[in-house]
């Protein structure tokens, strides 16, 4: 980690460091993805790789300490459906759910991406990847649901594809024979055939063979120097005739087998599931060479998808179910469950940070804005750390019947938690439910829940009688706003103040479907309306003792510039703005009081050029979420990715996708800024990411303790060097130890960055150079101009 120091002030004395450390450099990222559960597994001779549907987890086999492969690491996408290490080469087969292929070379980091599959236009339909099956170093097959592949990964070249008109399970070569498991039957060429790709040549396994004539193949293993495969769910092995020879049968006949895996030195595994809801229990076995075994740990199977055993004899558990799974050998009863700490899961519905502590809210509505009845509640991450709040960690969010076990219990749980707000006076968090009201965390990490019972919060008008909580969020004197959507009494905004007083207000222009909630500088509040009929409610109650004298207006595409009323989120910026984000881009209402006035405030659709094009302001995007960092800047997220617009939105900063950065996926779904940091955190659809951006919070005047880091400069560092806890907006000038001007800049925020190089664009030589910041004249107007003064000392 970077060291910070502190620079010379002009008085030459050195001030304490009352800032925040940044957790990564300016200009890289940082994953938080869940690690609950490993759905796939696999191994090589020192670590085990588990997959999640996000990223993969590397286990190491002696000490258990952990390591991730994400985006960030070069995984090209995410949604993972299988995995498989190839020992030979050191490779880790990484298939997606949209066929794409990474090959992971363990051994220096290196991604090599395979888009042929999916590309291929030849290959009609359905591309998905079911197994690998790994033949030496550098062959593997693929078996697909057009056929089979068979790909080099040394190469990272496929030598051939043969497409058999049905779905292959499975693959294995033994004996000779290169075999295909399918849902009508087993397949089989001569592993020397050199035409393997033409399915003509392929001979199907009958009644001739000593097959059932009609039956089903699901997987194959070789063990004990024999092939295992199942007909119909039972286990059969091929003799020296390749003649199938029975060898195990579950007994459940609603169980199909999902995997058989001989991975290690002692035991076959087999692994049984029932999709149709008409069968018993997932089950898992080891077997022997002679047919005898038993059942692997009932606690490590919930919805297995692949199991096996490592060379010390330990069975690792891939499973669809929460937790990692494993257990001390195959015949040991008790199951270790463990989690990372991590997410509870890539949900975001909202984000909120304060005091350097990221919140999330983790539920959701659907295209309908009715419930999803998530449960995965909400979350923290602070100082590295991540603590969970939903019905599975805390009782409190089971409701008033805190029962987990029954229907009735589950009926007030606190589902779909899509707004959290931090008080500023106190550091209390409240997280509403759009289904059960608000959950308040104090600072004591005491949990008390809110509803119609013991407020004046409302439940619908429907019969389910659910209090819905829209969105929330504190003004400037500790006050909590409340949108309660859909109150039956039409009361759908609601305060709290910091003394526990509530109050309800009437006068919102008849507006009830109301979700997210924002305060502009001026008291206003807006509240994003979740119907065809307006867009956004602007309400101030003026004197909360009078409430004749409250106001309102509902702002529509028919009486303002709003392209649409499809609203989907609200950001107030530092000059008093409040930008509007709709399905057709982004409004900017600069109206200050005179926002209840229809006829001097309609909006603006700002006028950009883009491509050598003029046209409104990101005017064919989703914009989804807008969060504002220190130097006023927009971050815009959109279901194309993320934008970052200079402050007047007229300059288009940066783009992000999946394509040219880590983003998990281009939806992004909500924003949260540490603005003591400058980290930028983005919920998209498939996770949080963040990334560090170079601007941060600033004041009129500057800090009394600037700091610059890193300070020295040494040769081996190339990144850019930070000079922070500036005015906001300051100019910034450097000079050599003679006076020479090197470079000038404008504060980001609080913050200014040099590269470390004079106009030229040569590197600074080793030497002192001093930073001379004086406070931007627009930000202090008539006021006195404050500055500071301090030195980097370079090491070239």
């Amino acid at each position: 980690m970077l060291k910070y120091i502190p620079l010379v002030l002009i008085l030459g004395i050195f001030a304490g460091n009352g800032f925040a450390q940044n957790a990564l450099p300016i200009g890289t990222w940082r994953s938080h993805l869940p690690y609950q559960s490993g759905e796939r597994v696999t191994q090589s001779n020192s670590e085990i790789f588990y997959s999640t549907p996000f990223s993969i987890m590397a286990l190491d086999k002696e000490e258990l300490s952990t390591r991730f492969i994400t985006s960030i690491q070069g995984l090209s996408n995410t949604g993972i459906r299988t995995i498989k290490y190839n020992r030979g080469s050191e490779t880790l087969i990484i298939v997606y759910n949209n066929s794409v292929i990474d090959l992971y070379r363990n051994e220096n980091g290196e991604v090599i991406t395979l888009n042929q599959i999916k590309n291929f236009l030849n290959i009609p339909g359905d591309k998905t990847i079911n197994n690998i099956f790994v033949l030496n170093d550098s062959t593997v097959y693929l078996a697909a649901s057009y056929g089979i592949s068979a790909l080099n990964v040394r190469s990272a070249e496929f030598s051939f594809s043969t497409f058999m008109n049905t779905n292959v399970n499975d693959v294995a070569q033994f004996g000779g024979y290169l075999y295909a498991a399918t849902d009508v039957g087993i397949y089989r060429i001569a592993s020397s055939d050199n035409l393997r790709e033409n399915f003509e040549r392929w001979e199907y396994l009958d009644e001739d063979e000593g097959f059932p004539a009609d039956y089903s193949s699901h997987a194959f293993t070789v063990f004990d120097d024999r092939l295992f495969l199942d007909l119909d769910n039972e286990i059969h092995y091929l003799d020296e005739q390749n003649r199938p020879v029975s060898f195990f049968q579950e007994e459940d006949a609603g169980l199909e087998l999902v995997y058989l895996s001989s991975e290690g030195t002692y035991h076959m595994l087999a692994g049984y599931r029932c999709d149709s809801g008409n069968c018993g229990s997932p089950k898992a076995y080891f077997l022997r060479p002679d047919g005898t075994g038993d059942r692997l740990s009932g606690g490590c199977i919930g919805y297995p998808y692949y199991a096996m055993e490592d060379e010390q004899g330990r069975v690792w558990f891939g499973d669809g179910f929460r937790f990692f799974r494993r257990t001390f050998s195959a015949g040991d009863p008790n199951c270790v469950q463990w989690t990372i700490n991590s997410p509870y899961s890539e949900q975001n519905w909202d984000m909120e940070i304060q005091d350097g502590k990221l919140w999330v809210a983790a539920g959701a509505v659907d295209q309908t804005l009715s419930n999803r009845f998530l449960d995965h509640g909400f979350f923290s991450f602070s100082e590295g750390q991540w603590e969970t709040y939903n019905r599975w960690t805390r009782a409190e969010m089971r409701g008033e019947n805190q029962d987990p076990n029954t229907p009735e219990g589950r009926a007030d749980d606190l589902f779909d938690i899509l707004s959290i707000a931090i008080s500023p006076t106190n550091g209390a968090v409240y997280a509403g439910s759009f289904f059960e009201g608000i959950m308040e965390v104090s600072p004591e990490d005491e949990l008390t829940l809110y509803n119609e019972k013991n407020t004046p919060l409302q439940t619908t008008n429907s019969t389910s009688g659910t209090v819905r909580i829209g969105g929330l969020t504190f003004d400037d004197n500790g006050t909590l706003w409340v949108t309660n959507h859909s109150a039956q009494n039409g009361r759908s905004l609601l305060s709290l103040d910091s003394e526990g007083n509530w109050e309800s207000y009437g006068q919102v222009c008849n507006q009830t479907v109301l979700f997210d909630i924002e305060v502009d500088i001026f008291g206003n509040k807006w509240a994003v309306i979740g119907d065809s009929q307006a867009g956004v409610l602007v309400f101030n109650e003026n004197n909360p003792d009078d409430p004749t004298d409250d106001q309102c207006r509902a702002i529509s595409a028919n009486n303002s510039n709003l392209p649409t009323n499809t609203v989907n989120c609200l950001a107030p910026d530092l000059d008093g703005n409040v930008w509007v984000g709709t399905n057709d881009g982004v409004v900017i209402f600069e109206c200050g009081s005179i926002v209840f006035d229809p006829e001097l405030c309609t909006g603006t659709l700002k006028v950009v050029e883009r491509d050598g094009n003029t046209a409104y302001l990101l005017e064919t995007e989703n914009v989804k979420a807008i969060a504002v960092d220190g130097a006023n800047r927009k971050w815009v997220g959109t279901s194309n990715g993320l934008f970052l617009l200079s402050p007047d939105g007229e300059e288009e900063l940066a783009y992000f996708t999946t394509s040219n950065s880590p983003l998990f996926d281009n939806e992004i779904q909500s924003l949260a800024i540490d603005q003591e940091t400058g980290e930028v955190f983005i919920g998209t659809a498939k996770g949080i990411i963040s990334y560090q951006s170079d601007a941060v919070e600033a004041n009129q005047f500057h800090r009394p303790n600037i700091l610059v880091y890193p300070n020295p400069v040494r040769p081996e560092y190339q990144g850019p060097i930070a000079i922070k806890g500036l005015a906001r907006d300051a100019v910034v000038k450097i000079t050599d130890i003679n006076g020479k001007m090197v470079y000038e800049t404008n504060a980001r925020g609080g913050q200014a960055i040099w590269d470390g190089r004079d106009y030229n664009g040569r590197r600074a030589n080793t030497g002192v150079y001093l930073v001379f910041s004086s406070s931007n004249p627009f930000n202090i107007g008539f006021g006195n101009p404050d500055s500071a003064v301090a030195k980097i000392l370079f090491v070239n």
